[in-house]
């Protein structure tokens, strides 16, 4: 019998290899959505209310629907990536929230009659798809959270029928509001529709929190910062087509802050990520 002196070979380019091949991309791909919502939503939006801030009498869209496209957009759905660049593991909700948003995106550019929201809602969530096939935790996505939290899921019920009335409201503009084309060409229309999904996403991005799933405190700061975005531009500037009432716009604000201190007094320290 002959011993070799040497201990056999073994595959180092095996299942662990493709996990951390399928670790990077999945990273490298929500860096790109992260920045291309974030970044891309945020120089959209300065854009915007410049042109309005230099002749409203031109401008197609106004700061309230403007600074609402940011809360959707950037707040929500790229805070949603964002979430995922760092432990994925631990910030489940986040993803869940990206998709939420992206969700109420296409469903309000459908009932709004809307194509680019529409087609752009659809078209993310497809590119959603590779995040939610590589993601560590992938099982986990679809699992039942923690306990539900009985204070945020009164605050969310109580957000839920105003905010539909809203949703209402704006869907009626959109389809009033002329043809519907590429391109910001139909912005008009389009930011009613987008406001529309902004206060459906408030509510269900808050039911997420409410229910508890891993990284739950990312929507919860969502979801409040979003609400208190609105109210607080409605506040600012009454008179201009989307804005909430005055009573409804100052609950909103104070329903916004009270959601996060609710979620404060739950869950000490913020950073848990239960």
């Amino acid at each position: 019998m002959v011993l070799s002196a040497h201990p056999p070979r073994t595959d180092r380019h095996g299942p662990s290899s493709a996990v951390a091949v399928g670790r990077v991309a999945f990273t490298a791909w929500a860096m790109v959505l992260s920045l291309l919502f974030t970044v891309g939503f945020a120089g959209l939006t300065a854009l915007t209310v410049t042109m309005w801030v230099a002749d409203p009498r031109t401008a197609a869209t106004n700061p309230v629907v403007d600074l609402g496209f940011f809360a959707l957009g950037a707040v929500i759905i790229g805070g949603g990536f964002a979430s995922q660049i760092r432990s994925p593991q631990r910030s489940i909700a986040g993803l869940q929230q990206a998709v939420i948003g992206l969700l109420c995106l296409t469903v309000a550019g459908v009932i709004g009659g809307r194509v680019e929201p529409t087609v752009g809602g659809l078209a993310f969530l497809l590119a959603t798809a590779p995040l939610v096939a590589l993601h560590p935790a992938r099982r986990d996505l679809f699992a039942p959270g923690a306990r539900v939290s009985v204070p945020l899921a009164a605050l969310t019920a109580l957000a839920a029928v105003p905010a539909t009335g809203y949703a209402v409201r704006m869907l009626g503009l959109a389809r009033r509001a002329g043809a519907s084309c590429f391109l910001g060409r139909c912005a008009t229309g389009d930011r009613y529709a987008e406001m529309a999904a902004l206060a459906l996403a408030v509510v269900l991005v808050g039911l997420l929190a409410t229910v508890r799933t891993r990284g739950w405190q990312i929507p919860t700061s969502s979801a409040a910062a979003a609400a208190v975005i609105l109210g607080a531009t409605s506040l600012a500037l009454p008179d201009l087509t989307g804005a909430l009432q005055q009573p409804w716009a100052a609950m909103t604000v104070l329903w916004g802050l009270s959601f996060i201190a609710v979620a404060r007094r739950r869950s000490p320290p913020w950073l848990s990520r239960t």
